[in-house]
């Protein structure tokens, strides 16, 4: 019998009462609790993020180390969200700090919908913005 995986950001299906072969995600099958084993999608984004910003990978692994800046990095992450759909795109980069944060759970994206008393919002607020960084103005949706 298949069951709907637990993990909030994916659609996958699974075999049996304990993981997904499809994440990282594992439970305890006695108290239905997350094992250690669990990666965050964010996580798992930060590392691809990592790797191709400063070469970063896991210890035995032995691969060519791109070093993009961080910039670069995240335009091969945003592809992959964006065109090609394998990545959730729920996960950005700050435009000040270069950090990169779930929008879900954090952070803000700024642009001409704001509105600062009857202006709009200036350009230089536009952006991704993780909360360290958002730029303290009051602004309100329109």
């Amino acid at each position: 019998m298949s069951k709907k995986c637990s993990m909030r950001s994916c659609d996958c299906y699974h075999e049996g009462e304990w993981g997904c072969s499809h994440c990282t995600r594992a439970e305890d099958p006695e108290k239905g609790e997350l094992t250690d084993k669990y990666i965050s999608i964010k996580d798992q984004v930060i590392k691809l993020y990592d790797y191709l910003s400063e070469g970063k990978v896991p210890e035995g692994v032995h691969v060519w180390r791109p070093k993009m800046s961080r910039k670069h990095a995240f335009s091969v992450i945003w592809f992959l969200q964006e065109i090609i759909h394998c990545l959730p795109d729920h996960i950005e980069q700050c435009d000040d700090c270069l950090e990169l944060f779930d929008t879900d759970r954090e952070g803000y994206y700024l642009d001409d919908q704001y509105k600062l008393g009857n202006r709009t919002l200036p350009k230089k607020y536009w952006g991704s913005w993780c909360d360290n960084c958002v730029p303290n103005v009051d602004f309100v949706l329109e």
